[in-house]
């Protein structure tokens, strides 16, 4: 799986329930031009090609390091300890983690 299906897969998994409340934008940025964008709003979430919107956060990272992480063989802890893992905001990512299904 790349970062981009994990996330295409997440976007397109994602219920209203699950982003009840949530109005966000997120941006990842894995490098050579890879850069997508996750916007959650009005009950769901999209999955972008690109950078949309003012993001409340900006994931920097390889995308082989990024799939490692999402998929429980790096922990992310360890990968921002590293550098492998840059977040503009921690506290949001924090919030949405769970929700990306990367804890």
């Amino acid at each position: 799986m790349s970062a981009k299906e994990y996330l295409q897969n997440t976007a397109s998994r994602l219920t209203a329930s699950d982003v009840e409340g949530v109005s966000t934008t997120l941006h990842f940025d894995f490098g050579g031009g890879a850069d997508y964008s996750m916007v959650v709003a009005d009950g769901k979430a999209e999955f972008v090609e690109g950078f949309v919107g003012t993001p409340e956060c900006v994931v920097k990272a390889d995308a082989d390091d990024f799939v490692k992480i999402a998929t429980g063989d790096m922990n992310p802890m360890m990968a921002m300890m590293m550098g492998k893992l840059k977040l503009s905001n921690p506290g949001a990512m924090m919030k949405y983690a769970k929700m990306l299904g990367l804890m």
